[in-house]
């Protein structure tokens, strides 16, 4: 029996916006429409970005935040650049639109309606990246005065489905667990996740479904086939 909650934390990507999970030459159009700063070599940019995702997939899950600083210090001298502390940072904030993608179309609206029914919301989100760019999007879009809170894994340290994430983001809204819905679209990370600290799991239709055969654990409280789908289901409490 579900239970109306107080709040509503959410996934950022595949939720509110595509998934970036994969850097891909087809990923590569969509963050850099106008190409790379300096004309530097697209070649050396996915070589680079192919390093640093592999890096991290070999981390033991539930994976750490990782900081990329070191690895584009290593690839840097490759394109003839100087590994400088700032030419450094000036790369870690180009690599930063990898995970900038435009919200989907229904995301403010439904946010907004959430919002006006008395809901609570919050994120929850896992990024490989310090999160600005996300924020800036959020503001663009017009939703970032929804959140009550965020937290983005590189910034917190630790990324999902590990509970101290979960946690972090409760104590910050000083909700129960009960009380809160989380809601995501890979049930490995977000179901499993939101199960581990007694939140209530939503899943979002998607490429990572199959995902809930793996474990009991993964499978969710309530599915939808997008947060357009949320405020009908509570507008029922």
């Amino acid at each position: 029996m579900l239970k109306r909650p107080e709040a509503i934390l959410f996934d950022m990507g595949g939720v509110l916006l595509e998934s970036v999970d994969m850097w891909t030459d087809a990923g590569f159009e969509k963050s850099y429409p106008n190409g790379l700063p300096n004309g530097a070599s697209p070649e050396w940019f996915m070589g680079m970005s192919r390093d640093i995702l592999a890096r991290y997939e070999r981390l033991p899950a539930p994976r750490p935040a990782m900081d990329l600083r070191p690895i584009i210090a290593e690839w840097l001298p490759k394109a003839g650049m100087d590994a400088s502390a700032e030419t450094v940072e000036d790369w870690y904030g180009v690599l930063g639109w990898w995970e900038v993608r435009p919200l989907y179309p229904f995301v403010r609206e439904a946010l907004k309606r959430i919002n006006d029914m008395g809901y609570r919301i919050g994120l929850i989100s896992n990024t490989l990246l310090t999160s600005q760019y996300h924020r800036d999007l959020f503001r663009a879009g017009g939703i970032f005065d929804l959140f009550e809170f965020m937290v983005f894994s590189a910034e917190f340290g630790a990324n999902k489905p590990d509970p101290r994430i979960f946690r972090h983001a409760l104590d910050a809204m000083k909700l129960d667990a009960s009380c809160a819905w989380y809601v995501g679209d890979k049930p490995h990370r977000d179901v499993c996740g939101a199960h581990g600290v007694g939140m209530t799991a939503v899943l979002v239709d998607g490429p990572y479904e199959h995902r809930m055969s793996d474990s009991p654990a993964h499978e969710p409280d309530v599915r939808v086939r997008d947060i357009s789908e949320l405020p009908e289901l509570l507008v029922k409490f």
